[in-house]
This record gives C-alpha cells, sequence and structure tokens, in this order.
C-alpha cells in the first residue's frame, strides 16, 4: 500500500463504446456506496466516471493530514461563488470534494444523522423518508466501536465511526465546563433519537480502530472489493461528463441512454460516450448535478436558451434552491502547545506526533478538526443569550419544533479562508464557529458558459432572508458568552481583535458577521425531491429518486434533500445512495 496501491481504474478509451446496467456519475461519498451496493448482485455491471483522481496513498488516510482542504494535492477543487450581497459582495471559497470518496476524503468525518430533520421531511409528504423509515438503512451502513450498546445504531456495516474521549488539548475540557454552566445538557450520543434535541456532545467520527480514515471509498470500495469485482465494475476516473445522451420521440417521456465523457486534462480531445440499458444515476454532488442537467437540456428553459442548449426538459427547479449552512468565527489566543499551531511552530512535535500515530495510531494526527459540537435552538434564548429554562418537550429530538438552528463547533485553529496567514499561524489560535444550521435564504447554481470544463456559478444567497441575520446574532452572542464562561473557569483564552465583534451591540454584531461569513461546505437541495409544481420550490426528482418527466435517469446525494438537514450531511449522502439502491433492487425483484 505504500505509497501507492495498485487500485483497478479504467481510462475513458477503455470504457467507451461499451453497454453497462448503469452508470454513475460521480464516485463522492453516495457514488463509491451505491457501485458497491449494486455490484453485491454478481449480475450487473456499472461504470462509475469519477472526475478526480483515485490517489489511494498512505496520507490520505491520516485524518488531520487529508483534511487540509489547502494543500496542493488536496483530494477537492476550489473557485469562487458569485459575489455575496448581503456580506459586503465578498466572493467565498466553494469547495467540492474531487476523487473517489469525494467530499469523504477530505471533511472532518463527522458521522451525524439528524433525527428530526427527517420527521420534517415526512411532514412535508415524503412519507418513506421519515426517522423511523430511515434508521435501519442508516444502521445498514454503519459500524460502529464504541456505541454498539445502543439499538439505533449499526455493530456490521462496511463503514466504521467512534467516539474519541481522549482531547487532545486543554481548552477542550474547559468547553465542556462552561457549556455545563451555562445550562446546556450533555449528549452522550449524538446519533440517538432519545438523547435531548440541544446540548454539547462528543462527536462521531469515521475513523477505524489504527486511526485512519474511513472515507466511503475505503467503506464500500476499498481496493480488494474493487479487484474482486472488476469483471462487473468499472471505475473511471480523472474523467468528466460532459452531458447526458438523452433521446426524444413524439408522445413520450425523453430517455437517457448514457453519457459523453473526456479526459479532464484532454477536454479539446475526444469525447466518448457509454451506453446505460436500465439507469443512469447522478451522484456528483448538489454543485455539479444541477451543470450536468443543464448542460443537458434538463433545467430552466429561459437559463438554457441563453447558452443555445437544446430544451429537452424546462425543469424550473433545477439548481434553484441551493442550501448550505453559514459559518461565522470568531478566535482567541492560547498557548500555542493548545493549538493545531503547534504543529506549525515546532517542528520537533510534528515528528512526535508523526512516530506517535505510526505506532498506535492515536495523537494529533488521528484526531480531525471536530471532536464536539453545541446545538441549540435560539428560541430557548432570551435577548442576552441565556438559556431560558425550557420543559421536558423542547429535548425531545423527534419533533420538528425542536430542530436545532445554530452549532456552535469548537476548534484548535484558526478557521480564516486562507491557505496561510503569517500572522495568527505564529500564536495558538482557539475558535469557536457559530453557524447556522437551519438557514432561511437560499441561492442557486447556474452555467457560467456551456462549456463543461467552466466551474458553474455558484450564488450561496448568505443572509438574504432577514431571520437568518437575526439567528446568527443570537448564536454569536452566544459563544461570546461560552468564551467567557471558558476564562472565568480558568482558560488562558486572550482576545485577538481582528478575530472578535468590536462589542455586543447589533451593529456591531451585524457588521462582523457580514465580514467573516464563511460557507461550511454542505451543499444541499439543488435537484430538491419534491412535487414538480412544489409553491415553495419546483420539484426535481420524485421520492423514488426518478427526475420528473425523464425515463432512465435517477439523483442520488445531498442535492435531493428536500430541505436542509440542522447537521453535518456525510452520513445522510450515503443513507439516500443506500435508499436508492433499495429502490432499484426492489424495482427488479
Amino acid at each position: 500500500m505504500w505509497p501507492y496501491s495498485s487500485y483497478p481504474e479504467s481510462k475513458p478509451q477503455e470504457v467507451a463504446n461499451h453497454t453497462y446496467d448503469y452508470i454513475i456519475v460521480g464516485g463522492g461519498t453516495a457514488g463509491c456506496c451505491l457501485a458497491a451496493r449494486l455490484t453485491e448482485n454478481p449480475n450487473t455491471s456499472v461504470l462509475v466516471i469519477e472526475r478526480g483522481r483515485i490517489g489511494d496513498t498512505w496520507l490520505s488516510k491520516v485524518p488531520l493530514v487529508s483534511a487540509n482542504l489547502y494543500a496542493k494535492d488536496a483530494f477537492c477543487a476550489i473557485f469562487d461563488s458569485e459575489p455575496v450581497a448581503n456580506a459586503n459582495a465578498r466572493k467565498l471559497d466553494t469547495i467540492i470534494g474531487e476523487g473517489l470518496g469525494g467530499g469523504s476524503r477530505v471533511n472532518s468525518c463527522v458521522y451525524t444523522r439528524g433525527v428530526a430533520d427527517y420527521n420534517k421531511w415526512k411532514s412535508m409528504g415524503h412519507s418513506d423518508w421519515g426517522y423511523d423509515e430511515l434508521e435501519p438503512i442508516f444502521a445498514k451502513s454503519e459500524h460502529t466501536l464504541t456505541k454498539s450498546e445502543s439499538r439505533f445504531r449499526g455493530k456490521s456495516g462496511p463503514w466504521i465511526n467512534q467516539t474519541i474521549y481522549d482531547f487532545p488539548f486543554k481548552c477542550h475540557t474547559f468547553v465542556y465546563q462552561a457549556a455545563e454552566r451555562l445550562g446546556l445538557p450533555h449528549i452522550s450520543d449524538i446519533n440517538s433519537p432519545d438523547e435531548p434535541a440541544y446540548g454539547i456532545a462528543t462527536m462521531d467520527i469515521t475513523t477505524n480502530a489504527s486511526g485512519q480514515r474511513q472515507s466511503t471509498m475505503h467503506a464500500f470500495l476499498p481496493q480488494h472489493v474493487a479487484a474482486s469485482r472488476k469483471s462487473r465494475l468499472y471505475i473511471c476516473s480523472n474523467t468528466l461528463v460532459s452531458k447526458l445522451d438523452i433521446t426524444t420521440a413524439p408522445g413520450k417521456k425523453p430517455r437517457v441512454t448514457g453519457v459523453s465523457f473526456h479526459h479532464v486534462k484532454n477536454h479539446s480531445g475526444q469525447i466518448f460516450q457509454a451506453v446505460a440499458t436500465k439507469e443512469v444515476i447522478l451522484c456528483a454532488g448538489a454543485i455539479a448535478n444541477p451543470q450536468i442537467l443543464m448542460l443537458s437540456g434538463i433545467g430552466p428553459k429561459d437559463h438554457l436558451t441563453k447558452f443555445n442548449i437544446s430544451v429537452v426538459k424546462d425543469m424550473p427547479g433545477v439548481g434553484s434552491y441551493l442550501g448550505d449552512h453559514c459559518g461565522v468565527p470568531t478566535s482567541w489566543e492560547v498557548p500555542v502547545d493548545d493549538s493545531l499551531h503547534v504543529l506549525y511552530n515546532k517542528p520537533t512535535r510534528v515528528l512526535l506526533d508523526l512516530i506517535r500515530y505510526i505506532t498506535s495510531g492515536k495523537g494529533l494526527l488521528s484526531v480531525p478538526f471536530l471532536q464536539s459540537s453545541i446545538f441549540i435552538k435560539t428560541s430557548l434564548l432570551n435577548e442576552k443569550s441565556e438559556l431560558i429554562k425550557s420543559d421536558k418537550s423542547h429535548l425531545d429530538a423527534r419533533q420538528p419544533s425542536n430542530i436545532p438552528d445554530i452549532e456552535i463547533m469548537p476548534s484548535h485553529h484558526r478557521a480564516t479562508a486562507k491557505a496561510v496567514d503569517p500572522v495568527l499561524d505564529k500564536i495558538g489560535i482557539f475558535t469557536l464557529n457559530t453557524t447556522l444550521v437551519q438557514p432561511m435564504s437560499r441561492g442557486s447554481v447556474r452555467l457560467a458558459s456551456a462549456n463543461p470544463m467552466d466551474r458553474p456559478l455558484v450564488e450561496l444567497g448568505f443572509l438574504s432572508h432577514a431571520k437568518d441575520l437575526v439567528t446568527l446574532r443570537k448564536g454569536l452572542r452566544l459563544s461570546l458568552k461560552l468564551a467567557n464562561q471558558m476564562t472565568v473557569e480558568g482558560c488562558p483564552l486572550k482576545p485577538v481583535a481582528s478575530q472578535l465583534p468590536d462589542s455586543e451591540s447589533e451593529e456591531s454584531l451585524d457588521k462582523y458577521i457580514r465580514e467573516n461569513i464563511r460557507s461550511c461546505l454542505h451543499y444541499t437541495s439543488t435537484c430538491r425531491m419534491a412535487p414538480e409544481e412544489d409553491p415553495t420550490s419546483p420539484g426535481v426528482v420524485d421520492d423514488e429518486l426518478r427526475v420528473h418527466g425523464v425515463d432512465g435517469l435517477r439523483i442520488a446525494d445531498t442535492s435531493i434533500f428536500p430541505d436542509i438537514i440542522s447537521t453535518h450531511t456525510m452520513a445522510v449522502a450515503v443513507v439516500v445512495a443506500e435508499k436508492c439502491a433499495l429502490l432499484i433492487q426492489t424495482k427488479s425483484m
């Protein structure tokens, strides 16, 4: 395995002009799971086309190292959003996973399901997508190393996670002490519906007993699985799908019959094609899926005609309901030894932690950026962001009325969107990232051109709904209150002027929010599961993930969320893929 594995992969010309049962566009977080499940049937052939590389290296499995999005060889693409009008017209980083395993190769490994979000989906009319319906599907994928006593958790699935209670930094202990003083309950299992709907939790992370990142590539399509199925599973990396191939006939629905594609480094060269006898399934994510659909003539008619794209299906919902969590980081100086910045400043510490990781799978390198979080519904806070004494009904995690709208993420590094900061990187930093997890604002994804190599235009839409600013303001006051309580408990936090609001006045907080808001990279809902004539926002897929009015085409990833969930999206991307596989398998029986 060191430094490279002989992972089986195909070149575009090798998979061209062949026929497959299913073609999966995007071998990311969802695509790897779906490909693995479909090819459990020895009579099913699948072609997976992934824009990124495979790169199955040792370093790609080290949680902290692989989570550096700004590393030269990171498994992601970074490009500017459109100027965010309500955030001083700033262009924010749009970051999407690119590589087999997608975002699960580079994220913070946080495994969170959510509970009431799906009961909200059910109340919206999606009867098969409530928590009780999805819980066994979550469990099917999961192999928990630390919560095996729970009847809600999976014990034998391929995807390993664990809870790491060994906090490498002292400040983390003070976070828990301060949260307790402020009246926030402790959540012992963030993925149990029997736990409080709000409070502080140590997160489950997708690493194995050796401390290695468990991306969905490594969980569902490890080398031995891909190799054993290479006669029916074809993985084509470094390849871009330029459009869906669609046949039309009078009086019939258009039908997707395959895809056109080319090598990402030879986009002016030969265009290849492959045929799907059953279905094409888009798993390219909430940014790329609508781009592929629109390039293929499926999307808002007025937008497509601007680029002289022939309209196959006028579908206003494509790319029109982009949801994302947005965060506002506040930071304090701490002793450098109590921050990840120690790795920048003390080379001997890097060597010691590397040795510890290699020998035991523990230490700083084994822990991603986020180990715990605080969830709260701001209606439970007064104007000073003090917790109002509430009755027990507010603790019921199954009730949509109790869905948190703020997550506060403690981390031991700066959270500014810069690869290098010559000032802040020289000192120790502790950060509280106040995150809006039930945003009312929505954005969009639109074509920049008819060239599939051009990144789409991403309008994040942050703060376009007035309520979001009010909620963030309350959440930010709670973060400042939490930090103040940490100092009372003895944590040595020192203010960093550029990283904190000038005061807690409404004007100062709003100014700070607009200057510092950033994406949390949880893109959803650009191909919503909803009726095509939905009055809130026109839908793109039905409850079986089939694209409205188009045969032979499904979508299975976070882009189908009817509404954004209140927690991290990785585990839910996988449950959508698992659900898609079950729907297909049931249909085939």
